[in-house]
């Protein structure tokens, strides 16, 4: 005879198979927003620069991530493996095959906070932090770059669950702890950025610690383990630390003002302000609650006190990054970008679905569940009209039309920040063509110096009467100039070649300009 089924494992069972029904759902949903216009907005240059890294043969991409790029490392290592395996195929490395891993893991990103916010919050509060999450404006934008963003995202939301499974939970905390080391250490190999999300998690084990409240004895009996979890971390990224500290690669971020925040959280908004004041507004109720806990005349919450460690790891998760963020960026090392702080939007969205599942009336809950989902996807077709960051692809298809055997390709600025050449190649290998770069190219970008020798060789008029000697035809091109010095020595090179050589059509885009010439 079979043995029925007890009432207690049937409910559990019925919750495990809803649960995947909505993690399917919601990744699908995510990957339909990820995947949308995927391939159309033109790679920009930090993106060429990903692509162009993971190209390399694996030890000059090994000697590059861990000796002079040391951050991004695991992107790097991954999308080396994604391009290998894609060529195999027979794929280029065009816009849609390059990105397609960042909508994954953003989609991925979406279901690992819904499996948070399920868990520790609700089912209602995760269903509209992950629903908003997957419409958020700021998000979709790394959604949709070969940058790695998006991984970063998919393992701080990870690590965060592990972090709190470890200090709520009852059962398997040896391998929830183990699953924070694993998730935490490879965030920090994905940005260093997650460094200061390790610092928001030690504020808020901090904080459990201190106030009064059954989970302080769950934080107590776990102190131990989560001091051995940061030993074990440190010791996982030691290899990256040597090149992390060779100094700052941020200086042209500027230093942050106190103005700057609220633009912050306009730009997560979509930039509509309407939006950004309904998001306020739930997370200050979220406050109210929390603060409501503390009162001897708390009568009055509208959510359940088991709550509050999780709104206060939340709050912590939201704050601390950009708080230290803008302390650290009024030094030398500038991280006040809302690049890096995109980090801060999945606290963001999952207080936001805790104060509307915070109200007690339920139609008040349903209408502004209605009207923050229709001012979130408000924005979301201005994304998709907008995402175009820089126009190489314009410039390059026409290099390649014009492009004869022996003409010769000069462009400026080479150097590692402005990087022409490397977005113009990333073009000239996705669709390819006999077009090149030779070897005798003046101020060469090289990924095995990894960078130009000479940067400046390319606005040079000796090195270039010399280069205009060994092809017929030169395609200057100027992009991405950092200040007007560099525009002045372009203009200046451009009027000499106006000057000796027999000047023939020319292309002008708002990220690069090409002029042709005959040399001889």
């Amino acid at each position: 005879m079979s043995k029925k089924r007890s009432p207690r494992w049937s409910i559990i069972a019925h919750q495990l198979a809803s649960n995947w029904v909505l993690c399917g759902l919601l990744f699908a949903l995510a990957l339909c927003f990820n995947l949308y216009r995927l391939g159309n907005p033109g790679i920009w240059f930090d993106e060429a620069f990903s692509v162009g890294l993971a190209q390399q043969s694996f030890p000059l991409l090994w000697h590059i991530i861990f000796a002079l790029e040391p951050n991004m490392e695991l992107y790097y290592l991954f999308l080396h493996a994604w391009l290998v395996t894609t060529a195999l195929f027979g794929l280029h490395p065009t816009e849609f095959v390059v990105r397609l891993p960042s909508a994954i893991f953003a989609a991925s990103s979406t279901v690992a906070l819904f499996l948070l916010g399920r868990r520790f919050l609700g089912l209602l509060p995760a269903l509209i932090g992950a629903g908003l999450y997957l419409l958020n404006d700021l998000q979709l934008v790394y959604a949709q770059q070969a940058r790695s963003f998006s991984l970063q995202l998919f393992l701080l939301c990870v690590a965060w669950y592990a972090f709190l499974a470890s200090l709520t939970g009852e059962a398997h905390q040896k391998r929830w702890w183990l699953c924070f080391i694993l998730a935490t250490s490879l965030a920090i190999y994905a940005h260093l950025f997650s460094l200061i999300i390790l610092l928001a998690q030690l504020c808020a084990f901090g904080l459990l610690l201190i106030l009064p409240g059954p989970w302080r004895a769950k934080a107590q009996r776990q102190m131990t383990s989560f001091l051995l979890s940061l030993v074990v971390i440190g010791a996982l990224i030691l290899p990256m630390l040597p090149a992390s500290l060779q100094g700052p690669k941020t200086g042209w971020l500027s230093i942050p003002q106190l103005k700057d925040i609220p633009r912050l959280f306009l730009t997560i908004s979509g930039n509509n302000k309407m939006y950004l004041l309904m998001l306020a507004t739930c997370c200050l109720a979220v406050l109210v609650v929390a603060a409501q806990s503390y009162l001897p005349v708390g009568k009055l919450q509208f959510t359940s006190a088991a709550n509050l460690p999780i709104v206060l790891a939340l709050l912590c998760w939201l704050v601390v990054p950009i708080t230290v963020s803008y302390l650290i960026s009024q030094g030398p090392v500038r991280l006040f970008s809302s690049r890096y702080l995109v980090t801060v939007v999945p606290p963001l969205l999952l207080l936001v679905g805790l104060g509307i599942s915070s109200l007690r009336w339920q139609p008040l809950q349903i209408m502004l569940v209605l009207a923050i989902f229709i001012l979130a996807l408000y924005a979301v077709p201005y994304y998709y009209k907008s995402a175009q960051v820089e126009d190489w692809n314009s410039a390059s298809f026409w290099v390649e039309q014009h492009y004869q055997p022996g003409d010769g390709l000069v462009c400026y600025d080479n150097a590692t920040q402005q990087g022409c050449q490397v977005s113009l190649e990333y073009y000239l290998h996705a669709y390819p063509s006999a077009a090149h770069f030779s070897a005798d190219a003046p101020g060469a970008f090289s990924w095995a110096f990894f960078g130009s020798a000479d940067p400046e060789a390319a606005v040079n008029p000796a090195v270039l009467a010399v280069f205009a000697t060994k092809h017929p035809h030169i395609f200057f091109i100027v992009g991405r100039l950092p200040d007007n010095t560099a525009a002045l020595q372009a203009r200046y090179a451009q009027l000499w070649l106006d000057k000796h050589y027999h000047f023939i059509t020319q292309i002008v885009t708002r990220t690069v300009a090409v002029r042709l010439y005959i040399t001889s």
